[in-house]
């Protein structure tokens, strides 16, 4: 896959974003008020560019999908979830120098807004934390504290639950050796057993070449942000029997 163009604005912001100890207020802030806070300054941009409907409206989207990547993710994860965006939406036909462009009004109205102070350190002896008791599923299920799918009755949805509990333990089960002779444990474990997951849910849904194209768009997809291929290309292999070429 090749590497994005950057402009040396959006180089400037990843610098920013790496070296600033400190955390944006935007993170953990509602998506309608994070997204009000750059409508005006993004739709000026679009305009000014000349941008036509329906056009404008993917940019629009775009823009919703940066804001949503502020508010979620912050460091390193923030530069690769930036990264992806602009790199999926140019190859979808829109202009990465305006992309970019929309970055950088974004970046600069939330750090106009602020960082978090880090919390203060607690004083005295902490207090010891209370244990809760974890209700099963389905119980959850029955005082509402979990959504009910339409259509369906709390035994359905719950057996669904635990049907998709023991799938996702049997990946994790097989995938834990295979990266472990890789060298990938602890925190890295985790995008690649999510990758492996939603590959899980494909060979539920295709098989034969529609499996193996569904399989080659969704490695494109982890690898953009920074998975290694040949890894996602043995889980593919070794856990679901999908051969998928470099």
């Amino acid at each position: 896959m090749e590497p994005m163009a950057l402009t040396a604005e959006t180089q400037a912001i990843f610098d920013r974003i790496r070296t600033y100890p400190w955390t944006l207020n935007v993170y953990g802030m509602s998506q309608s008020r994070a997204l009000w806070l750059v409508k005006a300054r993004t739709q000026a941009r679009i305009n000014k560019a000349g941008v036509t409907p329906p056009y404008n409206n993917i940019y629009r989207r775009y823009v919703n999908e940066l804001v949503g990547s502020f508010r979620h993710e912050t460091g390193e994860r923030l530069i690769q979830a930036i990264k992806l965006a602009i790199r999926k939406w140019a190859n979808l036909g829109l202009d990465p120098t305006l992309l970019q462009g929309l970055l950088g009004d974004c970046f600069l109205r939330f750090e106009q807004q602020g960082y978090a102070m880090p919390k203060a350190k607690q004083l005295g002896r902490p207090l010891k934390p209370t244990r809760r008791r974890h209700s099963s599923y389905e119980a959850a299920l029955k005082k509402g504290q979990a959504a009910l799918r339409g259509g369906s009755t709390v035994k359905e949805q719950a057996a669904r639950q635990k049907e998709g509990a023991a799938l996702a333990a049997d990946i994790a089960r097989r995938l834990r050796p295979l990266l472990q002779a890789r060298g990938i444990t602890g925190r890295e474990f985790i995008p690649y057993f999510n990758f492996a997951q939603k590959l899980g849910r494909l060979s539920r849904t295709y098989s034969a070449k529609s499996l193996q194209m569904a399989a080659s768009d969704l490695i494109d997809l982890h690898e953009a942000k920074s998975l290694d291929g040949d890894t996602l290309r043995a889980i593919a292999a070794t856990i679901f029997g999908v051969s998928v070429n470099s």
